[in-house]
């Protein structure tokens, strides 16, 4: 029973020593995950905006090119002979026009796409400048957390591994299935003839045994394991 004590003892005091991080260390990997998700939401719309604009440039030209078009085919209105000549080369010219006037509707929708993505991307540079900054405070004071913590808590972690040794496979496995669902306290002190995890009353007999240091016992309503703070002495 007193290497049960012991074992509860340092796991108490490793229990104690993760709460000081408190939810730093997921508050961490939270930013962590923000950060990641930005950036790569900041290179998809980067890599979408010099797409935009190369798609812009080649309507630039395109257009360009069916203006030149245009005006020629319009000099050459003034050589045809016959209808069937000028039919044709306005059929050419209304063809132009139509592919023009969809380049320059595409254009502005990429005008206003470009104009959202350049104000997305502004927003989303300046919070992850924040992010990053609030980020590496946060890192610090996990890392002196981490690191003034490290030597008590390897120390505690073999202490526990020397202590397993010395208790019975079967009174661990039991043991640490009880820590594992009574919020970490699965040995307790027998207080005014009740358990002192759950309050629940101890029969005299056990009480006596517990005291005498006879066996091991456990409450028969939360399962933790029970010992006396004044055993009798042989």
């Amino acid at each position: 029973m007193e290497k049960l004590i012991e074992l509860q003892s340092i796991d108490t005091k490793l229990q104690d020593l993760n709460d000081l991080l408190g939810d730093l260390p997921s508050k961490v990997d939270e930013l962590n995950n923000q950060e990641t998700e930005i950036q790569d939401s900041l290179i998809d719309k980067k890599s979408r905006l010099k797409d935009i604009q190369v798609k812009t440039n080649k309507n630039e030209v395109r257009i360009a090119e069916i203006n030149d078009k245009v005006n020629k085919l319009k000099d050459q209105l003034f050589l045809v002979t016959n209808n069937k000549q000028y039919d044709a080369l306005m059929n050419e010219v209304d063809h132009l026009k139509q592919e023009r006037t969809k380049i320059e509707s595409d254009s502005l929708i990429y005008i206003e796409e470009t104009d959202n993505l350049t104000e997305a991307i502004k927003s989303m540079e300046s919070d992850l400048g924040s992010l990053t900054a609030d980020l590496a405070t946060r890192r610090e004071k996990l890392e002196a957390a981490i690191s003034n913590s490290a030597d008590e808590k390897l120390a505690l972690e073999n202490e526990r591994v020397n202590s397993i040794s010395q208790i019975g496979s079967s009174i661990i496995a039991v043991y640490d299935k009880v820590i594992q669902h009574r919020d970490g306290l699965a040995v307790v002190m027998i207080l005014d003839g009740g358990c002192g995890g759950c309050g629940a009353h101890i029969p005299p007999q056990t009480v006596t045994e517990v005291k005498a240091n006879i066996g091991v016992h456990r409450c028969d309503v939360c399962n933790r394991f029970i010992y006396s703070q004044n055993p009798i002495k042989n």
